[in-house]
Order: structure tokens, then C-alpha cells, then sequence
């Protein structure tokens, strides 16, 4: 009778010790998966931060006033809070990299302009919009596959009329 009393004994700190390694692995399983979620959400906050950035600096008139490709301080494309034709075509001349240090951002980025009816404003033949080369207003996606992206549109006036400017930043 000892014998089967030393056996269930045995067996239930086994099942204890089972237990506990167990829930110790379903507890640290879900806390990554929460930093995970956690890290996504930080990224795109971050995102969504420098894409407002890089909008409020396009439409400021940009640093210094009659600023060119040389010598940019801060982007900006209006004057009198109208598209400067000038300076758009000035920063459609800024090589790609360049542009992102002088927006301050890490990430990917590309602007074009849409008119009321939604359809793309070319700024000329060969340029669609200015940012990221070998990327378009339709191919981001395949191009790219971005883990995160983020758009931002403002209304401008552009020609004596209302265009939506629009920044893709992705990741």
C-alpha cells in the first residue's frame, strides 16, 4: 500500500512541474506577441509624424526664400500660399537622398498632385511626381510590398485652381 501512495505522489509533482513550464511558455509567448503589436504601432506614429512634417514643409514657402537645388535649407513650394512653378521644379531637381535628409526622415516618400477629378497632374512628360526613383502613384505596392504605409493629402492651389497634394512615406 506504501508503494501506490509514493507513486500518485510522484505523479502529481510531475503534472505540477508540467504545469508550471507550460504556462511559464504561454506567458512569454503572449508577451511578445504584445511588444510586437506594440513596435508596429510605434513605427507607423512614426510615420504618420514625419509624413505631416514633410507636408507642412512643402507648403511653407522653404528656407532660404528664393531658395534653388543648391543652396535648400527646407523644402517648400509656395509663395502667397500658391504652387511656386519655380521651386516645384527646383525640387523635382534634388537628387532622391538629398530630399530625405532635408525632410528629416529615414523613410521612403513620394509627392504627386491630383486635380478635382482625382486624376494625376504629370509635372512633365518623363515626371509623374517627385520621390522614391523607379516608383509611381500605382506601383508603390509591387514595387515596394512596404510592411507600412502612410498617405497624407492636402489642398493647394496650383494654376489659379484647388489640387490635392498627396505624400506616400512608407517603410
Amino acid at each position: 500500500m506504501l508503494s501506490i501512495l509514493t507513486k500518485a505522489q510522484v505523479f502529481s509533482l510531475d503534472l505540477i512541474i508540467a504545469v508550471l513550464v507550460f504556462g511559464s511558455a504561454i506567458l512569454i509567448y503572449y508577451k511578445n506577441i504584445t511588444n510586437l503589436s506594440d513596435q508596429d504601432e510605434e513605427l507607423l506614429d512614426d510615420l504618420l509624424i514625419d509624413a505631416k512634417s514633410i507636408s507642412n514643409s512643402l507648403v511653407s514657402q522653404g528656407y532660404p526664400y528664393n531658395w534653388n537645388k543648391d543652396n535648400v535649407v527646407r523644402i517648400g513650394i509656395t509663395d502667397n500660399n500658391r504652387i511656386n512653378e519655380t521651386k516645384l521644379e527646383q525640387f523635382s531637381m534634388i537628387p532622391y537622398n538629398e530630399g530625405r535628409k532635408l525632410f528629416g526622415t529615414a523613410y521612403n516618400y513620394y509627392v504627386f498632385f491630383r486635380d478635382k477629378d482625382n486624376n494625376i497632374l504629370p509635372f512633365n512628360e518623363s515626371l509623374e511626381g517627385i520621390g522614391k526613383p523607379g516608383v509611381n502613384s500605382t506601383n508603390i505596392q509591387t514595387v515596394e510590398n512596404p510592411k507600412k504605409l502612410v498617405k497624407v493629402t492636402r489642398l493647394i492651389v496650383k494654376e489659379s485652381d484647388i489640387k490635392k497634394m498627396v505624400i506616400y512615406l512608407w517603410y
